[in-house]
């Protein structure tokens, strides 16, 4: 594979790099993470406003209640029938993040790939910690599939994480059928030796190794087991039967190399697998859609690849 290391940073995010660097911008190891979730709100709110998002036919709010708690969901709704149901989980290292800050990119995937799009405001760790996030997740799942529509799980970073941890688990307990997996920069391991962590852990692009240590201790403090697929998708030993997948990842970002091996380690099994690797992009990058390029052709891959995989659902039916 061509060394994604040798390609310099966008210039997008370069500037948003150094502006970090001018004004002192805190890691988010170094923040508590009330902190944390604070500073990721204020960025957002001075961010520009995102061009160019598409008409939906509706956008609403809804609590969703199972095994006496509610889960917040928000449901972006298509113009035209729906091919279908993706349930969405949002970026954060289980810690941060929430419905807003992946409004924009449910907005794009609903219209684009032309089903409806379920975001779901799943417990946050430390207050909650493996498995709460992953049984919320794997409720909505459940929930989503009662419609009887063909199905989809998508997520971001540790969203990632949660998408294929539910797969299997709707595999194990035979579940609701999923009909395809869009991991965009997942967590799949806790091994910080890949080469991509090696190469790039220390250089603060937008997410370092130290801060996904901390997330990972916000998420399986000392009783949990890292170890278990769960937790570590990669760590299934046998992945045969899991949904297709499309992986996609970041060429500067530490993650990167996880995601590609979950990418092997599914193919291997004899599940159809599609791979995308974005030169000079950073963790996250997705959300940069409006902006750059590789953002905008990922998203849109994305979105065709959901559609193309509800629509075989419906023609086989």
């Amino acid at each position: 594979m061509e060394d994604m290391n040798k390609h310099p940073v966008h210039p997008y995010y370069q500037a948003i790099l150094d502006i970090y660097a001018e004004k002192g911008r805190p890691s988010y190891n170094q923040l508590s993470p009330q902190q944390g979730r604070e500073m990721l709100r204020t960025s957002l709110a001075a961010a520009p406003p995102q061009s160019n998002l598409p008409v939906l036919a509706s956008v609403r709010n809804e609590t969703l209640s199972s095994q006496g708690r509610d889960i917040p969901i928000r449901r972006y709704v298509p113009e035209g029938e729906p091919y279908g149901v993706c349930v969405y989980f949002h970026a954060g290292g289980w810690v941060i993040g929430d419905l807003d800050t992946a409004d924009a990119l449910c907005r794009r995937l609903a219209a684009a790939a032309g089903c409806e799009l379920v975001s779901v405001d799943y417990r946050l760790a430390p207050e909650h910690p493996f498995p709460a996030p992953l049984d919320d997740a794997y409720d909505v799942l459940q929930w989503a599939a009662e419609k009887g529509e063909p199905l989809l799980v998508a997520g971001e970073s540790a969203g990632g994480n949660l998408a294929a941890a539910a797969t299997i688990r709707s595999r194990e307990e035979s579940g609701p059928e999923v009909v395809g997996q869009l991991l965009a920069y997942p967590v799949t391991d806790h091994d910080f030796t890949t080469l991509s962590y090696r190469q790039l852990g220390s250089r603060d692009l937008l997410l370092s190794e130290a801060e996904m240590r901390w997330f990972w201790d916000q998420y399986c403090p000392a009783s949990v087991e890292r170890n278990n697929p769960l937790v570590s998708p990669l760590r299934v030993e046998d992945a045969g039967g899991l949904p297709p997948a499309l992986i996609c990842v970041a060429g500067l970002d530490p993650l990167r190399d996880e995601g590609l091996a979950y990418a092997q380690h599914l193919a291997a099994a004899g599940v159809p697998v599609q791979t995308r690797c974005d030169p000079g992009v950073l963790h996250g990058y997705f959300s940069a859609a409006g902006s750059v390029p590789a953002a905008a052709e990922a998203v849109s891959q994305a979105a065709l690849w959901m559609k193309q995989r509800l629509q075989s659902t419906i023609a086989i039916d």
